[in-house]
């Protein structure tokens, strides 16, 4: 008889622990479904689950099932302040005995408020454990008489209780997924509109700057403004493509240096016919701090070369290369086969001198070559 009642018991356990509240995380569900089968196959009347609050000080009830009306029902929250010692002692085991119930020591507190009025008379009660915290305890009643419980049964009882415990445990996750999917669509939905306005601002201020230009009249003020123009294209650009990446901490440079030299080259270059060629060695992404500097110096050069470089009627090219040199450290050269800088520029330029306060941002190496055949300008780091 008690082969047969450990492979009932073993049958049930996995019956029920392919029920979809488990891996849905439904506590209701699952308890409901624990707490009938336990009276059935434990021939019980009652039984009855609780959780434990976040500072423990406090346990609702779950679920409750009364087995002579087949009813589920809530029972009174049991509160450690009132009942410590019972608190205390269901904390430290893993299964609680208790054949007499209402004489044993660590059941007093209850004896008067629970234990007599529902005439119970022996328990079995498995502490939920998850994390190495108490979540809660599953009780298994019995009313009218005492009653020994079983080795199989205490096994039983465990294993319905592990259930229960991963539900919670399932129910906390899906919980903290939730939050954590909506957190992220707040900030998706921030990101955008910063975007959003970060964008409308740059295109006002590029706007602004290119109404001044074209009230300039010399030569020198138009230059001024073009090279804050080119700044503001290289922002706007770096801007842009952190939105589109999805990546808001890293940028794919090889990406971003194309459509600056792009968007430049046809802010610019009209007149010029300047080819462009982009050679990379690998895909390289830096963070925000490191790529903002790059691009404003990448800008500067840029610039430089529409600015200073080539005749409307050359053969014009700008080079740019991206990759690692012989010691491992990434190496951006750019690269023109025009006239050359001006002959002051390195020593009185305040766009090279720009340049070198924002490669030190970077611990970075900056070297210009310049003579009447073409300029390069490579930056190491």
């Amino acid at each position: 008889m008690k082969a047969n009642h450990s492979s009932v018991f073993l049958e049930v356990i996995e019956k029920l622990s392919k029920s979809t509240s488990i891996s849905e995380g439904d506590q209701q569900g699952i308890a409901k479904n624990i707490l009938a089968k336990s009276t059935e196959l434990l021939k019980i009347p009652r039984a009855n689950a609780w959780l434990m609050n976040e500072d423990e000080s406090e346990m609702t009830c779950l679920m409750s099932y009364i087995a002579s009306t087949k009813t589920f029902q809530l029972e009174s929250s049991l509160k450690r302040s009132e009942l410590p010692i019972y608190f205390e002692h269901i904390s430290k085991n893993d299964i609680i005995i208790s054949v007499d119930a209402q004489n044993e020591k660590f059941n007093q507190e209850l004896r008067e408020a629970y234990l007599i009025p529902f005439d119970i008379q022996s328990m079995m009660e498995v502490p939920i454990i998850s994390g190495g915290r108490l979540k809660g305890i599953v009780c298994f009643e019995h009313t009218y008489s005492k009653r020994e419980w079983t080795t199989d049964e205490q096994h039983f009882a465990i294993a319905l209780s592990q259930l229960l415990t991963i539900t919670i445990e399932t129910n906390a996750k899906n919980t903290y997924r939730a939050e954590l999917e909506k957190a992220l669509k707040v900030k998706s939905l921030l990101i955008s509109e910063i975007n959003h306005r970060v964008k409308n601002n740059l295109a006002i201020i590029t706007a602004i700057i290119r109404s001044e230009s074209e009230r300039v009249k010399d030569t020198f003020h138009k230059g001024l403004f073009d090279s804050i123009l080119s700044k503001t294209y290289s922002l706007a650009s770096l801007q842009e493509e952190l939105y589109r990446s999805a990546n808001y901490q890293e940028l794919n440079f090889n990406k971003y240096i194309e459509q600056l030299a792009d968007n430049m080259n046809r802010t610019f270059g009209s007149n010029l016919k300047v080819k462009i060629i982009v050679h990379s060695t690998e895909t390289f992404f830096f963070e925000v701090d490191v790529a903002m500097p790059i691009a404003l110096i990448c800008s500067e050069i840029l610039n430089n070369c529409f600015k200073y470089a080539f005749e409307e009627d050359g053969v014009n090219q700008i080079s740019i290369f991206l990759g690692k040199d012989q010691n491992g450290k990434t190496f951006l050269s750019i690269e023109d086969n025009g006239n050359g800088l001006p002959e002051n520029y390195l020593t009185k330029g305040t766009g090279f001198e720009l340049m070198k306060d924002l490669a030190e941002q970077i611990d970075a190496q900056l070297e210009c070559l310049s003579s009447s055949t073409g300029t390069q300008i490579s930056l190491k780091f």
